[in-house]
């Protein structure tokens, strides 16, 4: 099976703490990302430039979600010293936050969009998954069971469930719309960081500190893959859309792609510091890294040779 290739792009320069978070719009063009430095700054990524701050955070940003449009943008931000963290909903064309999304009781370390649907999903310090309607900013549900720090949360994409990574090393599969707990997977031999769903709404993946990948069947829970080959902990993970492959970025300074079907790792780019996050373009065709030494790699994804 012939793989994607990989060409990186010139770094996204800007950022003067690590970054935590970024996310594309559907095609790509453009992207949000977050930092340690409290600042959101969203990207032209084809010019390599930043086209707007987004200020107003008080603490670390450490999650970021933006809507296909790009005009929607998310935040999550705390830091261990606070007792509360919050959600904030940018209007990213003007710059300025619409709504705060409080209740949780420690840092907010995931963020995930619905934007059909109208939902925003957040993981926290607080080891609580929640629910929130992107409107009007109220919490639906507050998703119970972990027991450790949730550090990853992702949307299935008929946005009927959510998928949680936490600390205390499981996957958890929640109703979205129930706000229940479907199943936990337990298949990780340290603490999970990173968590995706497929395209089609069959699979998760996970990313953990035991330096593996789980490939699981969201109907049983059921881990019918691992992916082994990282040298650090595993911090971001994501399908391709043709379901067919998957990215990984970790703390051993390393994006990762691999074949689905057999685990093998077909390709594999150094990247310039640790990496802590990894999106692609809804379109497949960009991912993006961020990393702890203040940069935001990109490359472009494209067809076999």
């Amino acid at each position: 099976m012939s793989a994607p290739r990989l060409q990186a792009r010139e770094p996204l320069l800007g950022h003067t703490r690590r970054v935590s978070s970024v996310a594309f719009t559907a095609d790509g063009a453009r992207a949000l990302s977050g930092s340690l430095d409290r600042a959101l700054r969203v990207w032209d990524v084809s010019e390599g430039a930043c086209a707007k701050v987004l200020e107003g955070e008080t603490s670390d940003v450490n999650a970021v979600a933006l809507s296909p449009d790009g005009r929607l943008g998310i935040s999550g931000s705390g830091e261990m010293t606070l007792k509360a963290g919050l959600a904030r909903v940018w209007d990213v064309p003007a710059g300025k936050a619409l709504r705060e999304l409080a209740g949780h009781e420690g840092e907010v370390s995931a963020i995930a969009l619905d934007a059909r649907r109208g939902r925003v999903v957040s993981g926290g310090a607080d080891d609580t998954v929640r629910v929130w309607d992107l409107e009007s900013g109220r919490c639906l549900h507050v998703l119970k069971g972990h027991d450790g720090w949730v550090r990853a949360v992702a949307i299935t994409a008929d946005g009927n469930r959510v998928v949680s990574g936490s600390m205390d090393g499981t996957v958890r599969v929640w109703d979205a719309d129930e706000g229940t707990l479907l199943r936990t997977a337990s298949g990780h031999a340290d603490k999970v960081y990173a968590v995706a769903a497929s395209p089609d709404g069959r699979w998760a993946l996970s990313g953990a500190k035991d330096q593996r990948l789980c490939l699981w069947n969201l109907a049983s829970g059921e881990c019918v893959r691992r992916f082994e080959g990282h040298e650090g902990v595993v911090r971001g993970v994501a399908f391709l859309p043709d379901r067919r492959f998957a990215l990984s970025a970790g703390e051993d300074k390393t994006l990762r792609l691999w074949e689905l079907e057999t685990g093998r790792c077909v390709a594999t780019e150094a990247t310039s510091g640790a990496a802590l996050c990894l999106s692609v373009s809804a379109d497949g065709r960009r991912a993006a890294v961020g990393t702890y030494d203040r940069k935001v790699l990109v490359w472009d994804v494209g067809p076999p040779a």
